[in-house]
């Protein structure tokens, strides 16, 4: 089941987030980073997010068995960086799987839903960033129809620097 992330989900989307990230960064993003996250800094940070979600903001949860096992935040495209996309764009701002349900095609629904939902509003173009060094996910936009479209940005997580790509789906 996909839906809308309440305050309760708060705690499971900060786990979720810890697991998923030393899970997929692990090879280029400095492991001092990885393991000073924490659980519960994540959980609060999250619970203050959804109970202040701005209004174009969405925060999607996949949920099996009663468990979190997904999650996909939505928002408009940053206006100062993405200005070449126009005042309609948006962006996925972040997609997580528990890391053993890669591959099972649960990310894959999660993400239709999350495109699905911004195009039901008017939202165009689409652009999500990834990590340039995390191919796979890379490879998992393009086959959701995003294309690279050569920007990049430098993002800086307590000392660790990592190029990421920009990819768009224009319609």
């Amino acid at each position: 089941m996909i839906r809308s992330a309440t305050p309760g989900d708060a705690s499971a989307i900060g786990l979720l987030k810890v697991r998923a990230w030393r899970a997929a960064y692990a090879g280029f993003m400095n492991r001092v980073v990885l393991d000073a996250l924490d659980p519960a800094e994540e959980a609060q940070d999250w619970a203050e997010y959804v109970a202040d979600l701005p209004r174009e903001h969405r925060l999607w949860v996949a949920e099996e068995d009663g468990a979190v096992v997904g999650f996909c935040r939505t928002g408009p495209a940053d206006e100062g960086r993405d200005s070449d996309l126009g005042a309609a764009a948006a962006e996925i701002l972040g997609l997580y799987i528990e890391p053993d349900r890669i591959g099972t095609g649960l990310g894959a629904r999660l993400f239709r839903h999350a495109v699905a939902d911004l195009e039901a509003r008017g939202r165009r173009p689409l652009c999500v960033y990834a990590y340039a060094p995390n191919t796979s996910a890379i490879r998992f936009y393009e086959r959701a129809g995003f294309a690279p479209d050569g920007t990049t940005r430098l993002d800086e997580e307590d000392g660790t620097a990592v190029v990421e790509a920009r990819l768009v789906k224009s319609a």
